[in-house]
């Protein structure tokens, strides 16, 4: 199956001129053979968490675009799958659930169904103090292949990829959010994260720019290989990467059996260290 991963330059919440790139983009993936299309994070407002200091501004911008999935932001992405004719992977969106506010990841089929949802797990401080809600679990959904799920900080997470290559994912899909600095350090965790489970790793960055058409925000859309390390890596805004999911090869299959005994072990230390902790906190609390 051939994969298109869209790398988009976002104007600064600018959503109708953000949509129209990106239906532009769709139809020359589709056009080109693309049967998946992946779209950045928070599309197609951007996501601008890292970029503003200002927590008042954001919670605004939160509050404005958090809704029920399905909703209206739902129904956007899925009108691009179906008039794009192809599988689209986005997120995360801003999910409204009762009281709770996720980030969530979507896989659409081309006629318009969601097959498939992911809230993101491990949380940033920022999203932590915004309000934002964490998912309890990683997500694999079965296309031509199995594709594991991740979102934004979830690559800092070696737990979380470990966790995905046990339940067999062949291939990981993720989104990064725009980085005001120190972008290049997401390719350092995406090589890491493929040689530890030898897993390829495609990942989905965006360029955000303000009013004045200046670059606010940027990371990068690239593909790791157990082979190649970085194999292929987007240079240009609103661009196409392609690549074929029958040469993206997994180096080795990751045991449940021998990792099993390694994961409870470490759970057990956990708990001891905690323990250990609370009973060194009740003996200070006694001593004052």
């Amino acid at each position: 199956m051939l994969i298109a991963l869209v790398h988009l330059r976002l104007k600064e919440l600018s959503r109708k001129h953000n949509l129209e790139k990106a239906k532009k983009l769709i139809r020359q993936a589709k056009d080109k053979g693309a049967k998946l299309v992946i779209l950045p994070s928070l599309f197609p407002s951007g996501n601008m968490f890292e970029i503003y200091d200002n927590d008042k501004k954001l919670r605004s911008f939160i509050k404005n675009l958090a809704e029920k999935i399905p909703g209206n932001n739902t129904d956007t992405l899925i009108n691009l799958a179906m008039d794009g004719e192809v599988h689209v992977i986005v997120g995360p969106i801003l999910e409204q659930a009762g009281p709770k506010i996720f980030l969530t990841s979507l896989i659409i089929s081309p006629q318009g169904e969601i097959i498939g949802k992911y809230r993101k797990t491990v949380l940033s401080e920022k999203d932590i103090r915004l309000g934002i809600s964490a998912g309890k679990e990683p997500v694999n959904v079965v296309l031509d292949r199995k594709y594991g799920i991740i979102a934004e900080d979830d690559i800092f997470s070696p737990e979380i990829s470990r966790l995905l290559a046990m339940g067999g994912s062949e291939i990981v899909i993720g989104t990064m959010k725009a980085l005001g600095k120190e972008q290049q350090v997401i390719k350092h965790l995406a090589i890491a994260r493929t040689i530890e489970n030898g897993i390829p790793y495609l990942i989905v960055g965006e360029s955000i720019e303000d009013e004045e058409g200046e670059i606010i925000g940027y990371s990068p859309t690239f593909i790791t290989s157990p082979d190649n390390l970085i194999s292929k890596e987007a240079e240009e805004d609103d661009s196409l990467l392609f690549v074929e999911s029958s040469i993206l090869s997994s180096s080795k299959q990751t045991s449940l059996t021998y990792l099993e005994p390694i994961i409870n072990g470490l759970c057990k230390g956990v708990k001891k260290i905690k323990g250990e902790a609370k009973k060194r906190s009740a003996s200070t609390m006694e001593e004052e």
